[in-house]
């Protein structure tokens, strides 16, 4: 029984529309490639070509009905192996009808059938502009787990740093008084420290125990740290004894020195006795106003010297080979590499530790106060110390709190500076 089928529309959609009569064998073609419109009809060569595979086949019509002459089915192997328009015998049915339809598509005379626009469908919407929108604080939210993490030091600020300097500022405007009431002052403790010349001396002292710590202490870090990056073996054990002074605290470290710089049976005299052949050489380390502040340097920066030496190491082993490599290979040597190699990496390092290290030494009190107590002659005298025996020795808390006040304003600026200078650099 023959089916009819329609493998292609010849007809557009507006005509009227044929049967096509093809045998069933047909129907394991791809429905994708038949289901497609062809927008003008056959040639008289394709007719042709089709009668002609239709007798090979023998699937001609004998009488002029519907029915062939046999109705036996025909193997799929034979339908396959058939020849087939223009006499192709090296392809199947399945293939030639695909490249027919590809060498349609691309003549332009195939197209496939699109969607026609329909009054159910829904009208498009332009996008809306994306509007920035608040988020929504909650105590639970991933946003505030870095809160409640940094909530526990939070209130170690407030309560040792942020209130004590709030509480000092209001002292500063007092004449404060522990046992009575304090009577306000407005400003007159801070115009009382600017015409206040031994308050001045004590700044001095303190800038020139900054900067000679700078001075001294700068570059003995970086050369060890240097050293110490370059060794193959020890590197543990250097770095414990190299950060053991940092981890002795300030009062023993402080004695310790106090009693190496004795003058009657400190060691470096005895030192200095025996290398020189003098018995009765004494130097005052500690009671020479010449030689007191320098001595307190030289103790501040061997306790500190392990730390910063630690900092630049660290900072060595992000520096990358290839550049040490490439400095071999232009024959470059070891102070080649080092003015133009590793001091430069190590500068932004540097800078940072400067505002560090100015700030803990314009700070020093502990190492002053037990070593020489502001003496000899006031000449080992810093505002740490100075304000120490304002404020618990002539009990005027408020003029204390107005200096370290000024203290806090200075080094809060100068560190503004250069911060803003390094931002300004980085850029």
């Amino acid at each position: 029984m023959s089916k009819a089928y329609k493998p292609f529309s010849i007809y557009d959609d507006d005509e009227e529309k044929k049967p096509v009569e093809s045998p069933s064998d047909l129907s394991h073609l791809s429905e994708d490639n038949l289901s497609l419109e062809i927008e003008d009809g056959p040639t008289t060569e394709y007719v042709k070509a089709r009668e002609d595979l239709l007798k090979q086949l023998g699937l001609d019509k004998a009488d002029g009905s519907d029915t062939p002459k046999s109705s036996k089915s025909i193997p799929s192997e034979t339908l396959e192996n058939a020849p087939f328009l223009q006499g192709q015998v090296e392809q199947s049915v399945e293939e030639r009808a695909k490249s027919i339809i590809q060498d349609r598509r691309e003549t332009g005379k195939i197209r496939d059938r699109r969607k026609i626009a329909s009054i159910f469908d829904k009208p498009i919407e332009p996008d809306k502009a994306i509007t920035p929108g608040r988020a929504r604080w909650h105590p639970l939210s991933y946003r505030a787990q870095s809160f409640w993490f940094l909530f526990p030091a939070l209130i170690l600020f407030v309560l040792f740093y942020l209130y004590p300097m709030v509480k000092g500022f209001q002292i500063s405007l007092t004449h404060y008084s522990p046992l009575g009431d304090s009577v306000s002052v407005g400003w007159d403790n801070y115009q009382r420290a600017f015409q206040d010349s031994f308050f001045w001396q004590t700044v001095v002292n303190a800038v020139a125990f900054t900067l000679a710590s700078i001075i001294i202490g700068f570059w003995p870090p970086i050369i060890l740290s240097i050293l110490l990056n370059e060794m193959t073996r020890g590197k543990g054990l250097l770095k414990v004894l190299y950060l053991l002074p940092f981890v002795i605290p300030a009062v023993p470290a402080a004695n310790l020195w106090r009693w190496m710089f004795d003058d009657g049976f400190g060691v470096l005299n005895s030192i200095l006795q025996w290398s020189t052949g003098e018995p009765n050489l004494q130097v005052g380390w500690l009671s020479d106003p010449r030689w007191a502040l320098l001595s307190i340097v030289a103790m501040f920066v061997w306790k500190n010297i392990g730390w910063f030496m630690l900092i630049y190491y660290a900072s060595l082993q992000n520096l990358p080979e290839e550049l040490y490599e490439a400095a071999e290979l232009d024959g470059a040597p070891i102070t080649k590499k080092l003015i133009n190699i590793t001091i430069p990496y190590l500068m932004p390092v540097v800078q940072v530790l400067l505002i560090i290290q100015v700030l803990t030494t314009f700070q020093i009190f502990t190492e002053v106060y037990v070593m020489t107590n502001g003496g000899p002659m006031h000449s080992t005298e810093v505002i740490g110390t100075y304000i120490y025996k304002t404020a618990f020795g002539a009990m005027d808390l408020g003029y204390a709190s107005a200096m370290a006040m000024l203290m806090f304003g200075a080094l809060l600026l100068f560190s503004v500076i250069r911060l803003y200078q390094l931002k300004q650099v980085t850029r």
